[in-house]
């Protein structure tokens, strides 16, 4: 008799369950606030759909399909949209996180501590040290027999000019030749923090049994190992002291009179400069290369120039941020690689903000998490729930806009004469 009880007991239990998974999937497929816009069944049903997709490393080619093959509709909208909690995922625990943080007052603050250190003029007065790195990265290269894999080499290069420009103090990678593993950790944590981000609550489970589980997924490495990285570098570079001039100077001089300003709030910033300034930067170098070594006409028109430009003096070497500024073509040749492979693949999501949020002939009301791309005609779709979204992977292929041959890479699209 127990175990028939039992038995009932646990059919009552899976009947129930059963009705609440089905009326779930049913109230988010035909009756949820987003239920009228089109999308894959299983990203209306759950968020594990999208962070598949993402460790799959395909997420952003998958949201340019269905963005071509669910259309446009016009997006309408007033009020100021701010950060959704995915974003909790990349903060983690950082009391200082320009990237993620989420209450506009507090950025606002955080940023005027630090702006002095990132506007063009401090970048342009840091430009000896790339141009000296530029110098020895093509003397080793040189030095190299048969073919190599260039790419690899230019991640090298992203990450030394990241530690001169921050700490005047190169990785050492390009003499070395070698990363010491560290791409890979930058690659792990990376790539778990994109899917993470479909599910943050995952995340905050993860968090929790990490004491005991470990941090297995890299997740937090930007708040641990990439954090504690910059740690040291910033007590190693105070101790070198001296009238060299870096982005982590000009945070040791904002420090004199704004002592919220901490060395751990430094940290975290110089840690967003390793962790990310170096992938991005990387990541577009390897798209412009790869870009003119597959289309050889623009690849001839761009030597062709640079050899005219040097013949009358408008080049040093190596090319200097004014001269590269001034170079029509070479600007639209770094804009047109960057279209095609933009560093950041994944949507950027924003809350509906106060009033709603009209789409089209539908009406999606505040607290809802969207992601957000222009307030003109864009493409949307449903990503999960109460979830719409778009990349720049999307919105740069919008023939609408690009024209019919999006999927070209064609630098003249950016000049005048076009």
């Amino acid at each position: 008799m127990k175990l028939l009880a039992l038995l009932l007991d646990s059919s009552a239990i899976a009947t129930l369950l059963l009705a609440v998974t089905t009326g779930y999937v049913v109230y988010q497929v035909f009756f949820s606030p987003l239920a009228a816009f089109p999308g894959p069944f299983w990203a209306k049903v759950t968020y594990w759909y999208w962070a598949w997709r993402s460790m799959r490393g395909q997420a952003h080619r998958d949201l340019v399909n269905l963005h071509q093959r669910y259309g446009s509709v016009p997006e309408e909208a007033g009020g100021k949209f701010r950060k959704s909690a995915v974003h909790d995922t990349v903060t983690g625990t950082r009391p200082f996180d320009l990237l993620a943080q989420r209450d506009e007052k507090i950025h606002s603050g955080q940023r005027r501590l630090v702006a002095s250190a990132y506007t063009m003029d401090s970048i342009v007065y840091l430009e000896p040290m790339v141009d000296s790195l530029i110098v020895s990265t093509m003397e080793k290269l040189s030095t190299l027999p048969g073919d190599i894999d260039l790419g690899g080499w230019i991640q090298l290069f992203a990450f030394d000019v990241i530690g001169a420009i921050s700490f005047s103090r190169p990785s050492g990678f390009i003499e070395a030749g070698d990363d010491g593993g560290i791409f890979r950790r930058m690659q792990n944590s990376l790539s778990s923090i994109s899917w993470l981000m479909y599910v943050d609550w995952f995340y905050s489970l993860y968090q929790r049994l990490m004491p005991v589980i470990g941090n297995w997924l890299a997740a937090n490495d930007r708040n641990g190992h990439f954090f504690n990285f910059a740690r040291q570098e910033i007590t190693a570079r105070k101790d070198r002291a001296g009238n060299t001039k870096d982005m982590a100077s000009q945070l040791f001089a904002v420090q004199h009179t704004k002592t919220e300003l901490d060395d751990t709030n430094i940290a975290f910033m110089m840690a967003s400069n390793v962790l990310a300034g170096s992938d991005t930067t990387s990541t577009s170098a390897r798209a412009v290369i790869y870009l003119l070594l597959k289309n050889p006409k623009s690849l001839q028109r761009l030597l062709d120039e640079t050899e005219e430009r040097k013949s009358d003096g408008r080049l040093s070497y190596p090319v200097k941020f004014q001269e590269a500024e001034s170079w029509p073509y070479l600007q639209a040749v770094m804009y047109e690689a960057m279209r095609l492979y933009p560093a950041v693949g994944r949507n950027l999501d924003r809350d509906v903000p106060a009033g709603g949020l009209r789409i089209g002939d539908h009406w999606v009301p505040e607290g809802v998490s969207l992601s957000f791309h222009c307030s003109c005609t864009s493409k949307v779709m449903i990503l999960f729930q109460t979830m719409v979204g778009s990349t720049a992977w999307a919105i740069h292929r919008i023939p609408e806009i690009w024209g019919p041959d999006v999927e070209d890479f064609r630098p003249e699209r950016w000049l005048d004469e076009e």
